[in-house]
């Protein structure tokens, strides 16, 4: 047998064992995109640091499994579903803005992790600006999403770092781990191939499940799903059927697996990584310089692909869940100067029908986002509505805000507020930047009917 190399060196390298515990982050995010880039089930079998993270991680998802049952024309099938959010520690499943519903009257404070995507969209969006009487600009985004894939519980697959790389820290874990059997290092060999059996084994069971979103579906004869997302300084006028509108707004994502046996591989999964975090510190000590030398390059070329694999970009990650799931749609976003304006915005969008609009969903909608009870605000309320069900222009003069009964003070604030209203009623009507991104909506709108009649 060759001479061992470095046996004579007086270079202590103890710590080596402490490697493996480092890069915690990076290993999760390895492993959960294994899940979305796809091809990627088989390309885990390397030595990985950040083991002990992973497996406690492992842990969490096994207690969240929960077990259900299909049926099909080939049998009963056992299925069971995890939360991914334990390992996809990523934006694009964070909770949504709150939601109102304007047919249907629904009410959410949170919505589900779409919605949120969709405001990230929203905010990154260039808006035409509409002007008028300044006071806290608001935001106010339209959206029409198309009967597509929503309702069939689509994968979300993102092809975007090149595969083959994956066989840098593979070619390195197993180069390494023969290195050290040639030479009779066997603590380090034996973990090392411990590390690549540990990795490769949880890289193959996540890949074996299904990234899918659930969500409730709609009684038949169910309203239109037209509603608002928003907050304070934004809004989104999402527009489609209840079922879409449902896959945005309550839609949940589940890792789930074709087997009742999942949440047992799980646990198995976490033991194993967490045994090879204990085992590394205890074993790696005990070897010599140049079998801790090879498991410490061995966790090198791995974390350095597991720094590079996890830098993809999250903005390209939540575009393809977003189209994945509701296809690819536009968004346009206008800025409007003033709360008031947003308001009276959305009722003209949502009232772009050729059949009158019902006051009470007008009523509804101005409830929701602007003041109650006062005096003022619901004669605007009355005068507009009144305006809007009797398909005229927002176009007021002194007989709408000269009201005997009011103060001089009110009367000037109710003035205000109908230029408000008229001077968005004239953007729409006359804007031509304005005039063109509505047409485009329009057209949107009448090819997601065909979709939808063809369905």
């Amino acid at each position: 047998m060759a001479p061992l190399p470095l046996v004579n060196s007086p270079f202590i390298l103890d710590s080596a064992g402490v490697a493996g515990l480092l890069g915690g982050d990076e290993a999760v995010s390895t492993v959960a995109l294994t899940q979305i880039c796809g091809g990627r089930s088989w390309l885990g079998w390397y030595n990985s640091p950040g083991s002990y993270v992973v497996g406690k991680r492992f842990q969490q998802l096994a207690r969240s499994a929960r077990s259900t049952a299909l049926r099909s024309d080939s049998g009963r099938h056992q299925l069971t579903s995890v939360d991914p959010t334990l390992l996809f520690e990523h934006d694009g499943l964070s909770k949504g803005p709150a939601y109102k519903g304007i047919y249907s009257g629904t009410s959410m404070q949170a919505t589900g992790p779409l919605a949120y995507l969709l405001t990230k969209k929203s905010a990154k969006a260039s808006n035409i600006t509409i002007k008028g009487r300044t006071t806290h600009s608001v935001n106010v985004s339209i959206t029409r999403i198309k009967d597509s894939e929503a309702s069939s519980q689509p994968q979300v697959k993102l092809h975007q770092r090149p595969r083959f790389l994956a066989l840098l820290p593979i070619a390195a874990s197993v180069g390494t781990c023969v290195t050290c059997g040639f030479y009779r290092q066997w603590y380090a060999f034996s973990m090392i191939l411990l590390g690549i059996f540990a990795r490769g084994l949880t890289c193959l069971f996540i890949g074996c499940g299904k990234l899918v979103l659930d969500h409730p579906r709609p009684a038949k004869g169910s309203p239109n799903g037209d509603g608002i997302l928003g907050s304070d300084e934004d809004f989104i006028l999402l527009k489609g059927s209840e079922s879409v509108v449902n896959a945005a707004t309550r839609g949940k994502f589940f890792l789930r697996f074709p087997s009742k046996h999942a949440r047992r591989m799980a646990e198995f999964c976490s033991t194993l990584l967490i045994v090879q975090a204990i085992a590394q510190l205890i074993f790696i000590p005990q070897g010599q310089l140049f079998g801790k030398l090879m498991f410490v390059i061995s966790l090198i070329c791995s974390g350095a692909y597991n720094l590079w694999l996890s830098s993809v970009d999250k903005g390209d990650v939540e575009e393809t869940i977003l189209e994945s799931v509701l296809g690819k749609h536009k968004l346009y976003k206008f800025e409007l100067p003033n709360r008031c304006s947003a308001v009276v915005f959305m009722l003209l969008v949502f009232n772009d029908g050729d059949e009158p609009p019902d006051p009470r969903v007008l009523k509804r909608i101005m409830n929701a986002y602007l003041p109650l009870d006062s005096p003022v605000w619901e004669k605007w309320k009355e005068i507009v509505i009144d305006q809007l069900k009797h398909g005229q222009a927002l176009q007021f003069d002194d007989s709408h805000w000269n009201h005997k009964d009011f103060s001089e003070g009110d009367r000037q604030l109710l003035q205000d507020l109908l230029e408000d209203a008229e001077v968005v009623y004239n953007a729409l009507e006359n804007n031509e930047e304005v005039k063109n991104a509505l047409k485009d909506h329009k057209a949107e709108k009448s090819f997601a009917k065909c979709v939808s009649n063809e369905k």
